[in-house]
C-alpha cells in the first residue's frame, strides 16, 4: 500500500455487469476464477476465538515506527493486536479514535487499528492470494490487502491486491511494484462497504493478474522479484481523514487464503 505510483498504467477497465458477490467456497476449490491447478499453501478461516498468532504477526517492517505506525505514508493509525478480534467465523479489524504514544519515537497517534502479516508463518515469491471481506463505509479509511518483502529481502518488493479509499467507493486500486511495474484502477459495480466480496491477485512468473468476485479485472506482465509475506490492514487516511463525528470503523474478513501453482 505504498503511495509510490508504478510506471505502467493499465487504465480504467469497464465494470462487470453482475453485482452479486462471490459466495464462500471451499479452500480446496482453488482461488475464485483463477485458471490453472493450485494447491492450498496457507489459510485462515477465522473460526477460533482469538487471532491465531501462529499464523499472524500484528506488526510489519512496512510500518516505520516500531513496525506499527507510518505517518510518513499518509497513515494516522497505530496498529495493535487489541484491534484485531475474531468471533463468529470472522476477523474484525477496528479502527478506533484513541490516543497512543510510541515508546520508541514519542510520536503521538490519535487512532489505533489492526494490521496482520504472515511474515513469520508464510512467505512466497509466486502465489495466488485471496481475501473475502466487507470494507468500511465511513469516509477517511484506507483498507488494503497486499504483500511486502520478507525478512532478509533488501529491495522494495510489494504487490497490492487492492487498496480502497473509503471517501471514493467508485474505485479500487491494484499495483505491482516489481520490474517495470503495473497499476490497475477498476470501477466496481458495487459499494465495497455494503456487502461481502472476494478480492484476489495471482502473482505468477508470467505476470500479475487481479480478480474481483472471480472476474479478471487487470493484468500486467510485471511480477514479483523476491519473496514476500501477506498483509491485510485497515489504515486511517491522513489526506482525507474521518469526519469529526466518526469514532470507529471496521473491516470484516471472512477468510484469507493463498495457493501455489502445481
Amino acid at each position: 500500500m505504498n503511495r509510490f505510483v508504478a510506471a505502467l498504467c493499465l487504465g480504467l477497465l469497464v465494470a462487470c455487469t453482475s453485482e452479486s458477490p462471490a459466495a464462500p467456497r471451499s479452500a480446496a476449490s482453488g482461488p475464485v476464477g483463477v485458471p490453472g491447478r493450485w494447491k492450498l499453501a496457507f489459510s485462515d478461516e477465522f473460526t477460533g476465538a482469538t487471532l491465531d498468532l501462529q499464523r499472524w504477526d500484528d506488526h510489519s517492517s512496512a510500518e516505520m515506527d516500531d513496525g506499527r505506525g507510518n505517518m510518513g505514508n499518509e497513515q494516522l493509525e497505530w496498529n495493535q493486536a487489541a484491534n484485531c478480534t475474531v468471533s463468529g467465523g470472522e476477523l474484525t479489524m477496528t479502527a478506533r479514535r484513541e490516543t497512543v504514544e510510541s515508546s520508541s519515537t514519542g510520536q503521538r497517534y490519535d487512532w489505533t487499528s489492526c494490521l496482520i502479516t504472515s511474515t513469520t508463518a508464510f512467505t512466497f515469491q509466486y502465489a495466488s492470494i485471496e481475501e473475502r471481506s466487507v470494507l468500511p463505509a465511513e469516509r477517511g479509511f484506507w483498507p488494503a490487502f497486499w504483500t511486502w518483502q520478507a525478512h532478509g529481502v533488501e529491495q522494495h518488493t510489494e504487490t497490492d491486491a487492492y487498496e480502497y479509499y473509503s471517501d471514493n467507493p467508485l474505485k479500487l486500486y491494484g499495483t505491482q511494484f516489481s520490474g517495470a511495474g503495473g497499476h490497475c484502477e477498476w470501477r466496481p459495480p458495487f459499494h465495497p462497504g455494503e456487502g461481502w466480496h472476494t478480492y484476489g491477485v495471482a502473482i505468477e512468473a508470467s505476470g500479475t493478474t487481479w480478480y474481483v468476485d472471480g472476474r479478471r479485472v487487470c493484468h500486467t506482465e510485471a511480477t514479483s522479484d523476491a519473496r514476500t509475506a501477506i498483509i491485510s490492514n485497515l489504515a486511517v487516511y491522513s489526506k482525507i481523514p474521518p469526519d469529526s463525528g466518526t469514532s470507529t470503523a471496521t473491516k470484516r474478513v471472512d477468510y484469507i487464503r493463498a495457493w501455489v501453482a502445481l
